[in-house]
Order: structure tokens, then sequence, then C-alpha cells
């Protein structure tokens, strides 16, 4: 950074012999924390913009890159050179650094202070304050022997350097009091007070030119901010409420323990503890389990066939429609059991929509009764057990084909999956049941020929029953093996 701000006050004692001129502004730009940023802008008139270069392009700002310093305009105006760079400083104690930066250590800034006290008092109305103070000693003649060095002596064309500034100005013809000028503003989070200074609003400014004497800068502001004052009112209202809470939950206690009745011994409490086991054990003890109510899955058991999606509704569908995928047959299907489709939607999905109603019908009368249903409902009504059927199939259709199997009446609920929303073996229809029975699950019996329908009722708690009046028993069944009706109610007792 010293060597860009070496070339240009070079430079100077080329442009005093042409009347030129180069301002130089200095912003110091203070934020509330106390962090802020330097804004540096050289300013030269169309003379001397032409001594210092050809061509702005040849302009070289790779030192300002390499010490951190942001160049934010490089432009040429009437003929003149304009070029501000910018530097932050994460801290008060940073701001002296980077200011030596700018002309060299102790130069034209020396002691540097820039000071921020926060007061913010807990118990009061006061708002909190940020008070902000800076000082420094502003050199407007620096010795510019100091800056020396070889690139300064070949910019002076090989000339010495150790010569006195007025012999400078004798040698060049010049008066530097019309070449340089210096600027210097700082701008403070709060209206800003100076004695010395032109102040407007949050910013106090100097102007100075090459001369001038030594000169003591100070300025100063402080801000107000009521809002953490706001939050600490409701901080202090919120602990006095906390506190009154307290307070006054320890007063209930201390009033409850003095009137609690005597008898507090160790004796009284080992009592009290063997009664309360007790009953702990008397709760967790198995209970005999009563048959309230029989649940029966109406494929497989009402009637037949168990599957119908696989064994009559896919082969009807496939003879009038050999074309249509199976796949979407029994994907259709069970969206229209779960009620996400109407039996029209249904039929128009597998292009039977035309013949819908003769279809359906034949569909609904294909399904067979289970030989001895009706004699078993008439037993189940004669000794008051319900009887309630699930099964997956919309409601439409289901309440179709209990008007057909003559079941209306007879059975003392009828819940189908179009109904729920849930397809067996999903716990749904179990669930939907047990609420319109008002039945405990653990005293209801599930009668299905389907393992995963009885594996996910009995996880729910009810007892099983395998429904199959003919054929093999499958290897490793956990449920109970009814061969019948006649069966089931013989093993009803057990």
């Amino acid at each position: 950074m010293r060597r860009v701000w070496v070339g240009v006050l070079g430079a100077v004692l080329l442009l005093v012999t042409s009347a030129c001129r180069v301002d130089t502004s200095v912003g110091i730009v203070v934020s509330a924390d106390g962090s802020g940023e330097v804004v540096v802008t050289v300013e030269t008139d169309a003379e001397a913009a032409a001594e210092l270069v050809d061509s702005p392009s040849d302009l070289n700002f790779s030192d300002l890159s390499d010490a951190g310093w942001r160049v934010e305009s490089a432009e040429l105006d009437g003929g003149g050179l304009s070029l501000t760079v910018s530097k932050p400083f994460a801290s008060a104690s940073e701001l002296p650094t980077v200011l030596d930066e700018v002309f060299g250590p102790g130069l034209v800034f020396r002691e540097v202070a820039l000071h921020r006290d926060h007061d913010f008092s807990l118990i009061g109305i006061d708002p909190a304050k940020a008070t902000y103070e800076l000082t420094a000693t502003i050199d407007a003649t620096p010795d510019l022997e100091s800056l020396g060095d070889q690139e300064l002596a070949a910019l002076l064309g090989g000339s010495p350097l150790g010569r006195s500034l007025l012999q400078a100005e004798t040698d060049a013809g010049g008066s530097f009091e019309s070449a340089l000028g210096l600027t210097v503003a700082v701008e403070l989070p709060g209206p800003a007070l100076s004695d010395s200074a032109t102040v407007v609003d949050n910013t106090a400014t100097w102007t100075f030119r090459y001369g001038d004497e030594v000169a003591v800068v100070d300025a100063s502001a402080s801000s107000d901010a009521f809002l953490p004052r706001v939050w600490a009112l409701v901080a202090e209202i919120a602990a006095l409420l906390l506190a009154l809470v307290l307070l006054s939950r320890l007063g209930s206690w201390l009033v409850a323990r003095a009137r609690a009745p005597k008898g507090r011994r160790r004796r009284d409490q080992r009592q009290r503890q063997e009664r309360a086991a007790t009953r702990e054990a008397e709760a967790s003890r198995p209970r005999r389990r009563l048959l309230r109510l029989l649940i029966v899955d109406v494929h497989g058991v009402l009637v037949t066939p168990a599957d119908p999606a696989k064994d009559l509704l896919v082969p009807m569908v496939a003879r009038l429609r050999p074309d249509v995928d199976p796949d979407q047959v029994r994907e259709l299907h069970r969206r229209l059991t779960l009620g996400r489709i109407s039996p029209e939607e249904f039929w128009q999905g597998v292009d039977l929509s035309e013949e819908r109603d003769e279809i359906e019908t034949r569909y609904l009368s294909s399904f067979r009764l289970v030989p001895g249903l009706h004699t078993f409902l008439g037993r189940m009504a004669s000794s008051r057990l319900p009887v309630s059927a699930v099964g997956n199939q919309p409601r439409a259709w289901g309440d179709r084909l209990r008007r057909m199997a003559s079941l209306e009446g007879v059975l003392s609920s009828w819940l189908v999956s179009g109904e729920v929303g849930a397809r067996l073996p999903d716990p749904g229809l179990f669930e939907a049941t047990r609420r319109t029975m008002s039945v405990d699950l653990y005293d209801c019996f599930y009668l299905s020929n389907r393992a995963e329908h009885l594996d996910a009722a009995q996880e729910l708690g009810l007892a099983t029953g395998l429904f199959i009046p003919e054929g093999d028993v499958p290897d490793g069944t956990e449920h109970l093996v009814v061969r019948g009706f006649d069966d089931l109610l013989r093993n009803r007792g057990s």
C-alpha cells in the first residue's frame, strides 16, 4: 500500500509546475458496534491526469488488492482521474492500523484513537446509550523525504531525495499549497459533535492544504436504543410473574401439607405401597375372555369365492376385453374397494361402461352362499350372540350383495372397505366395528379363511379362527381351525 502512495506523492512533485491539483479525501465510517470502513478517494484534474499516465489502462492497482483494499471506482471524469478504494476494520482498535496504510505510519495520521462506551442500566427506564469518540493528530505537511526510496528517485529523474521541501518547491517552480488538498470526514452512528470541524448531521469534516499546521481533531456522538430497554422490561416482568407463580405454588404446597391428615409413619407408607402393588398385580393379570361379538369375513365365510378379484372379477373382464391388462384391473379394483373411485369409474377404466349394469349383476350373482349359513345365523340370533361382517368391497356392491343373499336384518353390522377407507388386513375395519358395536376387541372372535387377515386381527387382541370347511389345513398355522359352522358351534365353549 505504501508503494502506491509513494508513487502518487512523488508524481505531485512533477505536477506543481503545471498548476495541477490532486485532492485526497479520507472518510472514516463508524458502525454502531465499533467496526467500520475507511474510504480513500484521490482526484486529479485533467492536467494532472495527463502528467501521471498516458492512458487509464496503464494504472495498476494490484498492490491495493494485495493489501486488502477494494477498488470501488477508477474512471476519467471530464479528463480528470478519480480513484476510490476502501478497507473495513473489524473493531475500534484496528482503525489506526488501517489509517497507517494510507500515507505511512505516523506521517499524516498520528495518535488515532476510537473509543466506544456502552451504558445500559438493567434497573430503570433510561434507554441503552452508546457513546463514540474519535481523536487524532493530522499533519497536513508530511515529510516527503521520509517516503523516499528508489521508486520515487526514479520518478524524479534520478535527482537526490535528501533535500528540503522548500528546495523541492523551488526546483519545481511551484507551490504544494495549490497542488495538494486533504479532506478528512468522520461519520458516526449518531449526531456528531466537534469544536474543530464542520458538522452536518452525523458527519464531521476537516479540510486541509499542504502547509497547514499540525491539528488535533476530535469528534463525538451518542445514540440511544429503546428496543433493548423494552426487552429488558419484558424480561423483568416475566421474571416477576415467574417468581409470583413459584411463590404461589410453594404457598399452595405448604398449605396442603399443613392440612394433610396424620398417619405419615413408615408403617402407613409401607401399607399404602403394598396396596398399590396389589392393585397393579390385579390389573396386569389376564382377565377371562368373554365372547361378546362374532366377526366374520364376507368373502370366504359368508360367500365364495374368498378372493373375488383373482377368482371371479379379473377372469370375467378378461373374457369380455382380452386386451385389458390384468394388473390394471386389480389396481382399479383396489382403488374401488378403498372408495377412491366409483363403480362407474371402474367399468369405464376397463372399457365396459356400456354393459355396466348387466356385467355388474352377473358378477354379484356369481357369488355363492356358504352351505349352512342361514341356519348358523339363526342359531346365533337365538343365543343372542351378535354377528358382524367385514369385507373388501365398495359400498354399493356390498349393499347389493347383502340384499341378494337375504342377509339384511340378520347381521348386527355390515362394514366394507369402501365405506371405511381401509382394506383388510389393515386394522381400520376392526376398529370401525369396535366403535359401531361398542365392544372390546379382546372379547371378539374373528372368523376368516385368509391367514394374513387373521394375523392382523390377532395382533389387535381378537381371538381368531381359520375357516376351512373343506381342503387341507395350511402347515404351521397358529389359529384355531374351524371345519364349518357346526364345528364352530361345538367349539364355542372353548
